[in-house]
């Protein structure tokens, strides 16, 4: 089951469906700016679709 758009905060880490997991690194009027744990690459969408890829948070590597 997807997140809520309201769940998605900056700083918190959280699990795709899929193999990887991201971390939000920038929320700013809709837009999510996140980067996988593999990839130094920024990456933006809207929080509605990332919350829609995503199910659950999960704990930041340290």
């Amino acid at each position: 089951m997807p997140l809520r758009e309201e769940d998605i905060q900056l700083g918190k880490c959280y699990k795709t469906k899929g193999p990887e997991n991201y971390k939000v690194i920038g929320l700013t009027r809709g837009i999510v700016t996140y980067q996988t744990w593999t990839s130094p690459l920024r990456i933006n969408v809207g929080v509605k679709q990332f919350a829609d890829a995503v199910y659950k948070e999960v704990a930041c590597p340290k």
